[in-house]
Order: C-alpha cells, then structure tokens, then sequence
C-alpha cells in the first residue's frame, strides 16, 4: 500500500471547528480508506495537543507528527515577514522544525498532499516525489474583495498582502512544484487562471468541492417523519471569528433584520458558530437577535427555522454552509458571492440569491419566504435534490481518487528509478 503524507498548517480536529477541518478530515478519510496515510501539522494551544490523542482515536492516521507553532512565534514571523518578498501569512505558519523534520522524513513516503498555500513553502526543497496541493480557494480573490469592507488597520495590510498573494500564486501556477493543484470551486479556477496569464492543462487545476455528509440527509428525513413545526427564526451557521462571517452577520442584523421584524415581529435570527468575536455578541443588543456560539447540535436550529441566509459580501472557494442549508431541505436567501462558488445551481429554483447592495430586496424576500410555506417547501425540494445529485461525498471520493491514481501512473517510472 502506497504511503501519502499529508501535511496542515493547522491542527484540522474536530471536523465541526470550521470549513478547514471539515474538508481536510473528509478527504483524509478518503485517502486511508485506499493508502496507508500519516499527518503533519502544526499545534498552537494546549488544547489542539491535548486533542491529537482524540484525532488518534478516530484512526484515520497511521501517525501524527506534530509541532508546537504558539501565537507569539507566529506575530513574530510576520513581523519579519515585513522584511520578505513573500505574502504575510506564508512567513506567519512557517514552522523551522517541521520543515526540518519533512526534509530528514519525506522520502519515507510515495506521495505529499499539502494544504493551502500557507504549507507551500514547507515542499520547496523537496525533490523526486510526487507533490499535490489543495489551495481550496484562491485567497487573493477573498482579501481583494473584502478591501471595500474592512477597517483601516485592515486596509493597510491588504494593500501589503494582496500584491505578495497574486504574485505567489501566480508562481505556484506556473512552476513544477506540484503535480496536481485542488481547487474547491469552478469560479476560483477561472480566477487564478486569468490571474496567472497562462494556458494550464485542466488536468492540472482540478476543481474538487465538498461534500454534504449522509448525516444531514437523514436529519431531514427524520424531520419529516417526525413532522417538526418550523418557527419563524432565520439563521446564520459558519465559524464566527472569519471576517466573512462576522461581515455578513453585522450587516444583515443592523441593515436587513429590522425591516423584517417591522412586518413580523414574532421573528428571531439566530447566529450559530463557534468563537463569536466581540463584536459579534455585540448584535445580540438589536430586538430579537441570539448569538448561540458553539452549540452541540446546531442542526436542531437550523431545522426549526423557516429560512436560513448567507449574506456574504466578500468571500471565496465553497460555502460549506449554504450546501449543508441546502441538504436539510431549507429555503435559503443568499448574496450571488455566497453561491458563485457551487456550480449548476438556480436562482429561483434551488435558492433565492439577492444582490447585496440592496437591504431592501433582502427583507422582501426573507419576508415572503417566512410567510409562504408553499414556496419554501418548493425551494428546499429542489435544494435537497440538487444536493443528492451533485454534491454527494461518494462522487468526491471519485474524482479525488482518479486524481491521485493519475499522478502514481505518471511518477511510477521516477520512483522506480529513485528506488
């Protein structure tokens, strides 16, 4: 059985703890079920070095090499990474000793699958292996649209990151660094190829997006079966210390939730996630607004709830929380930002998508959908279908497993000589 190191700026457990997580753990999943497959990654509280024993437990890694990554080192590497030509948050995650652990080890392995840009530099000495890369989304194309959004401290940063981003993608794109790149959605690939000028081979840039879990199809199932009443509550799910969540949250809570309350005012919206920032909690002063942070099951929530909404204003890859919506047969109100990324979907059919500039629009049709059960009913139908059709997790695993077999087929000959 092949050997595939798979290597994390960020310690990816438990799968609940975000978007990252959950992709990185399902595609592990995937690949120890067909490889003999071992974990590298960085830890930064006691907390995520208590918990490798958990991710232990759950076996899906023959090992887990770990080092300590704490928050000073990091503030201390971009400080420095000031000084550097490279983008901020590839000095931020450089950790010395896990590279110098992957130089010594690496030829151990037949494969290394990297994570995001930030574990680039990790493999840039590494020579006569097979490499791939899952960037998951293009994140120059998130800071350059949430430039018209942030604060001034975040501007400036932007303005030194975003140049460095481009221009560092555009080198992972060109180069010979990796054999395949994963990207999470179609819209993301059009940019990096435009980004980066050149003819790259599809074969290449391979758009991989998440899956919905079985999970979340059976709890709709149970639902219906159990015939639960919907309330009129709105919801928002997503980890709530991102930018984009925290964006989207403030600004349908101040500028579109109170021109609903206005004609139903019986109404609750509830923001649901982990690690809500301050500014956040902060929301929970408007009439009728809940700031759960972590619940254990927050599906009991977005089930109850008549509409969920992903007001997103900048953003990029694929929304895990719009599909998850989705799969629990929901009526979802989106930003065209929120769904851009999930290919073969309809306006009208499978959701609403509202332009986000218009609040107003916004209200209307959260308003209408609380109101009409028929038309809710409708959507998530389609919703539901749409997502059994396209964004199964057995249709992942094919398209992630014939990736990988045509790199083995390709870099045989080469490990041979090499052995």
């Amino acid at each position: 059985m092949k050997k595939i190191l798979m290597i994390s700026f960020r310690f990816p457990w438990p799968e609940w703890r975000g978007g990252f997580n959950l992709r990185v753990l399902r595609f592990a999943k995937i690949l120890a079920r067909n490889y003999s497959l071992d974990l590298l990654t960085l830890i930064r509280t006691k907390e995520e070095k208590r918990n490798v024993k958990n991710l232990e437990k759950e076996k899906i890694f023959n090992n887990v090499f770990y080092f300590s990554h704490s928050g000073i080192k990091e503030y201390e590497n971009a400080f420095f990474g000031l000084f550097s030509s490279l983008p901020l948050q590839i000095n931020y995650y450089f950790s010395k000793p896990a590279v110098d652990w992957l130089e010594e080890n690496y030829k151990k392995y037949d494969l290394l699958y990297f994570n995001t840009i930030r574990t680039v530099q990790w493999g840039k000495k590494l020579k006569d292996i097979p490499k791939v890369i899952d960037l998951i989304d293009a994140v120059s194309l998130n800071y350059l649209e949430a430039r018209k959004w942030n604060t001034f401290f975040w501007r400036l940063i932007y303005k030194i990151e975003i140049p460095r981003l481009i221009r560092y993608e555009r080198e992972i794109l060109k180069s010979n660094l990796f054999d395949k790149i994963f990207i999470s959605s179609e819209f993301d690939k059009k940019y990096l190829i435009q980004n980066s000028k050149i003819q790259i081979p599809s074969s290449k840039l391979v758009v991989i997006p998440n899956g919905v879990r079985e999970e979340l199809l059976r709890k709709n199932r149970e639902q219906e079966a159990e015939n639960k009443k919907e309330e009129n509550w709105i919801s928002f799910f997503g980890k709530m210390d991102t930018q984009p969540n925290q964006d989207a949250v403030c600004f349908f809570a101040k500028k579109i939730f109170p021109k609903v309350l206005k004609i139903i005012p019986n109404c609750y919206f509830y923001i649901i996630g982990i690690n809500p920032s301050a500014r956040v909690r902060s929301l929970e002063k408007i009439k009728n607004v809940k700031v759960t942070g972590y619940v254990k099951n927050p599906y009991e929530i977005l089930q109850k709830s008549k509409v969920i909404v992903a007001p997103l204003r900048f953003g990029a890859g694929i929304q895990n929380k719009v599909l998850e919506a989705m799969a629990l047969k929901k009526a979802v109100v989106s930003s065209p930002i929120a769904v851009r990324g999930i290919l073969g979907i309809e306006n009208g059919k499978h959701l609403e998508v509202v332009d986000i500039t218009n609040p107003g629009l916004w209200a209307e049709k959260v308003i209408e959908l609380l109101q009409d059960f028929n038309k809710r009913n409708e959507i998530g139908n389609q919703a539901r279908k749409f997502i059994e059709e396209n964004y199964r997790w057995e249709k992942i695993e094919e398209k992630l497993l014939s990736s990988l077999k045509e790199v083995f087929l390709h870099q045989d000959p080469v490990q041979k000589r090499r052995g």
